[in-house]
């Protein structure tokens, strides 16, 4: 009997443990291939300061941005990848991405990938993305989708693939209603696309876009993410979107007590081959595992709070928010060798604050590693990825000897509100 029931026990954690391996987050198809020509932009909008939060929404980001570099091949300097992004960090990233392809002459392509809320204009029934410093309430605020659409559609490119999960009802993931709403669903107009354009979104007229809370993801860019997984990236729009909307289809109504999401995808009318394209240019044959603490919803509080002090060695597999934490304290107590151990794994798994965090660290007269030219490229990098106060920081590395350069970094993060920046620029001038 014992010997039994320690099978029974055995055969389960089997189980577990083989799901566990496949699970999208955790099992990566890692492609032997370098794609040059793709450029993606990635915004993925969680914590918001006017709505509730968008639960899972940066995680989606962050595992959309490893297959994209890991799975398609995209290097690391074609992904333009926003967390929590502001209205100006968005359309900073599309005017990036219109930049990069009108340099390639219409012979890359691009990849656009949006997770958090959206919103409907009740007068126009018009849909928009919300920044994390919108408000449901304000318009002008969000980004349009007609606005998004016509900006993708005049770039020149192969093709361009939007992937939005969202859905423009005026409700939240949850299933409850943005502070615009009233309370009542509204079915937002489908906006145009240009004939190199076609989006998936994900869910239609007036569905909620749900999250799959057991794999901390939104529910359409789970099975996005597992059929890229599957397929090793080298799947056909059409096999992609059947496979995505069958899914999502069915898992909705099982998941959520019988209500209905249904994925649809928008192309122009006389983009007829749109389901021959490929998402990769080759299949991705082998496999890495990637060690991650489980995600949560950022509205969720941790259950037994961590307390640490500067002499706790940071493990190696911390969060990159919690190492950027523990190495600010570190800078306060001046222990600058931890600061910058602590920022620079952050930095390695993609954290854009702790590359800005190493440029304030190598413009520090007193740290023994000063060196200005290096805090100028850190600062340059953390910059380039829509950081505003890095563009400030940028632009004074390069006042006094590079004033056009100067002045050109401080319009940028006065652009996006930085009041020092404005206040620089005006005695340039």
């Amino acid at each position: 009997m014992k010997r039994t029931l320690l099978y029974i026990i055995g055969m389960v954690f089997s189980l577990t443990n083989v799901q566990a391996q496949n699970n999208v987050d955790t099992k990566i198809a890692v492609n032997s291939t370098t794609d040059d020509k793709t450029f993606a932009v990635i915004i993925s909008n969680e914590n918001y300061k006017h709505e509730e939060n968008v639960p899972f929404a940066k995680n989606d980001g962050e595992v959309f941005k490893i297959y994209c570099q890991k799975t398609l091949g995209i290097p690391e300097d074609h992904i333009k990848y926003a967390p929590d992004a502001t209205l100006g960090e968005m359309n900073f990233a599309i005017y990036w991405l219109g930049n990069m392809l009108n340099a390639y002459d219409g012979e890359a392509r691009a990849i656009v990938y949006y997770s958090g809320h959206g919103m409907p204009d009740e007068n126009g029934k018009e849909a928009f993305l919300l920044p994390v410093d919108g408000f449901s309430q304000m318009t002008e605020g969000a980004l349009s989708t007609k606005s998004l659409y016509e900006k993708l559609g005049a770039m020149p490119s192969k093709n361009i693939m939007v992937f939005l999960d969202a859905c423009f009802s005026g409700a939240k993931r949850d299933g409850k209603m943005l502070a615009s709403s009233r309370g009542v669903a509204i079915k937002a107009k489908t906006d145009p696309v240009g004939n190199n354009t076609v989006v998936f979104s994900a869910a239609s007229g007036d569905e909620t876009a749900y999250p799959y809370k057991s794999q901390k993801h939104g529910l359409f860019t789970y099975y996005l993410l597992d059929k890229i997984q599957q397929s090793g990236g080298y799947t056909t729009l059409g096999d992609l979107s059947d496979y995505v909307t069958q899914q999502v289809k069915r898992k909705a109504v099982v998941e959520n007590n019988g209500k209905s999401q249904t994925p649809t995808i928008i192309a122009s009318s006389n983009n007829r081959n749109w389901r021959s394209w490929h998402f990769a240019a080759a299949a991705a044959k082998k496999f890495e595992n990637r060690t991650t603490a489980a995600p949560t919803p950022a509205q969720a509080a941790p259950s037994t709070p961590v307390h640490t002090t500067p002499s706790t060695p940071i493990v190696m597999n911390s969060s990159a928010e919690d190492l950027v934490t523990a190495g600010k304290k570190y800078m306060r107590a001046m222990n600058y060798g931890k600061a910058k151990t602590n920022f620079m794994e952050a930095a390695d798994q993609g954290n854009t604050e702790a590359v800005y965090q190493l440029g304030l660290l190598y413009s520090n007269s007193n740290y023994d590693g000063y060196n200005k030219e290096t805090a100028t490229g850190y600062f340059l990098k953390a910059a380039n990825n829509y950081h505003v106060e890095a563009m400030y920081q940028a632009g004074m590395m390069y006042l006094g000897t590079d004033n056009s350069a100067a002045k050109a970094w401080l319009s940028k993060a006065a652009e996006n509100g930085h009041a020092r920046a404005k206040a620089q620029l005006s005695r340039l001038r």
